[in-house]
Parts: C-alpha cells; sequence; structure tokens
C-alpha cells in the first residue's frame, strides 16, 4: 500500500487539568503572558480529563477524516495507555502496521494546564532513544509529516531526507521544543527539502534566535529562504499568515468562537492547510487561489477543534470543509 501521507513523532495520553490560577501581563515571556504560584502551594483544579494526543497522533487523525489513506511511525509501550491509542487510531481508519509496540518502552503522555481557552502543556516523553521510531524500508508514502521528537533522531532525518531526494516524497514539518531550541542552523538539510513548515510566532522568534519583537513579515520572509517552499506562522488569536517566496497571505482568527480548550489548534491548523495543498500536483507552481483557500481551511478547522477538549474531537471531515 503507498499511502498519502505518513505522520511521524509522539502519541500521548493527554492529562487536562483546570488549575484555580490567573494569567498576568509580564513582558519577559515572548507571549507577553505568564502564570504564577507560590512555591509549595497547594493549587486546587477545577476539572480533570483523559484524552488521546500528541502532534503526530491529532494529524494523522485529521488527515484520515480529510480522506487521504494515513499511517503513523510512533513507538509506544505495553500499556493501557498505549492500547487508547491504538484503538483511537484504529477507529479513525489510521493504519497501525507502522507502530512500534514494545514492552520495554514507557508510552508518553501530557499533562495539559487550561485557563481561559489557553494551554500550557508538560509533555513527558518516556521514549529517550528515538531510532525506536522504526521506519520500515518497505513503506511509501507521497507525503511525510514530522512532529515534535526528541534525542537520538538522526536516522529518522536521513530517512526522510532519502525520500524526498530519491523518491520524491514531499515533507511538511513542525518543529518540537527540542528542535526549536537547538536551532534553524541545525536543521538546514531538513530546512532545505521541506515543502511545508509550520510553526507559532513565538517557535519562529526561538528557532531563528530573533530579538523578542521582529516584525512577523521579517520572521516568514527569513524562515523562507531557508528552504522551505511555504511558510506558515500561526499567532493565536491574531490568526495567521503563510508566505511561498512571492506572496505574503494572511487571516484573520474566528473571533467569534467561544474557545473551550486552545490544545491542538495548531495540529488542526496544519491539517486543514495541509489538507487542502494536498489536492494540488507539486510539480508545478502552486496557485495564490488554492494558498488562500488552504487558509480558510486551516482557519476552519482549528475553529472546530477549540470548541471541544483535546485535538481530535472537533476535527473536521473533507465534506465539512467544502461545505458553504
Amino acid at each position: 500500500m503507498k499511502y498519502d501521507i505518513t505522520t511521524i513523532g509522539d502519541a500521548f495520553e493527554d492529562v487536562f487539568v483546570e488549575p484555580d490560577l490567573k494569567v498576568r501581563s509580564d513582558r519577559d515571556f515572548a507571549s507577553g503572558k505568564g502564570i504564577c504560584f507560590e512555591f509549595g502551594e497547594k493549587v486546587p483544579l477545577k476539572s480533570v480529563k483523559y484524552e488521546v494526543g500528541g502532534s503526530a497522533c491529532n494529524i494523522a487523525v485529521g488527515m484520515s477524516r480529510l480522506g487521504y489513506k494515513t499511517s503513523m511511525v510512533t513507538a509506544v509501550g505495553e500499556d493501557s495507555p498505549a492500547d487508547k491509542i491504538i484503538e483511537r487510531l484504529d477507529q479513525e481508519n489510521v493504519d497501525i502496521s507502522n507502530i512500534n509496540q514494545n514492552a520495554k518502552i514507557q508510552t508518553g503522555f501530557s499533562v495539559i494546564f487550561s485557563i481561559d481557552g489557553e494551554r500550557t502543556i508538560f509533555p513527558f516523553h518516556a521514549l529517550k532513544d528515538y531510532s525506536e521510531l522504526k521506519i520500515k524500508k518497505s513503506l511509501k508514502t507521497e507525503w511525510i509529516f514530522l512532529t515534535s521528537i526528541g534525542q537520538k533522531s538522526e536516522e529518522i532525518e536521513k530517512r526522510i531526507v532519502k525520500e524526498v531526494s530519491e523518491n520524491n516524497a514531499k515533507f511538511a514539518w513542525n518543529p518540537g521544543s527540542l528542535q526549536i531550541e537547538k536551532g534553524s542552523n541545525h536543521f538546514r538539510h531538513l530546512l532545505k527539502c521541506a515543502s511545508v513548515l509550520f510553526l507559532n510566532r513565538e517557535e519562529a522568534i526561538k528557532f531563528l534566535n530573533m530579538p523578542m519583537k521582529p516584525q512577523a513579515e521579517e520572521i516568514i520572509k527569513k524562515l523562507q529562504l531557508l528552504g522551505p517552499k511555504i511558510v506558515v506562522v500561526t499567532d493565536g488569536k491574531e490568526g495567521a499568515k503563510a508566505y511561498d517566496g512571492n506572496t505574503l497571505y494572511e487571516i484573520s482568527a474566528n473571533r467569534r468562537i467561544e474557545v473551550v480548550d486552545a490544545t491542538g489548534a495548531g495540529d488542526a491548523f496544519a491539517t486543514g492547510f495541509l489538507g487542502r495543498l494536498m489536492k494540488e500536483n507539486w510539480k508545478e507552481n502552486i496557485s495564490p487561489d488554492s494558498i488562500d483557500e488552504a487558509m480558510k481551511w486551516a482557519i476552519k478547522n482549528s475553529s472546530s477543534v477549540i470548541g471541544y477538549v483535546g485535538g481530535q474531537a472537533g476535527l473536521l471531515k473533507r465534506t465539512e470543509q467544502i461545505e458553504d
């Protein structure tokens, strides 16, 4: 079987908690906002909920709902969280044959603080050796989507470059916190072969090691010069921008939507954007109209997801995307 898209990265059990804390303005943070509490304090929780998540898992589910033949490469343990993840992917028609399930591995999880519709994520990457994410030599896929991964990922990176250069696969990338910390210079080999790069504004600033208040246009153009054909930078309630080397595209966030939980909004945005562009022939230049429409799909998908707790419940099907 040849897949339309294969996602690579973590699958987590997500534990959503709503602590009784307040957000305050603080210029020491890139976002301009922070959460503080006294050391040793007991912070009451308003609610707790368990879900399945992880960027690669969210995007795999989203792409399958859009009608694409989807697979996921990840590594999980033989434990209860792994059972929930595999059951969810199977229910969503995501091929699970590329998942490495091993009793010596502990399945990762995240604790997610949800406050005023925003979220702060504390991921536990139980997997310390990402060479456990085994990409089969027989894997055939039109697109590869790489999400957050940890240490010892060199073999994965080499395989991606090989798939792009030798097998004409297309590559989409949403760097994780470890990749953001290492910076763009460390990943020039991946940036040069990327068809689409996704980052939020704060991630992009850190990834490029730029001053705290650069203009959005400066950020996105600098990223595109590193190699990706299209760069997409999201900015929360301010919407998003995309750049293809010629045209700067902009779209506003849907402010009429009540935000229940922002977890997975970025994954949903990337799913909608790429899901629309995958309909195009990438041997030719992607038309501005297609990118404009991709931005609309992206906003519609992310606007749906933030109306639910977790990153998957609100992901749209293709028929829902094309409805007026």
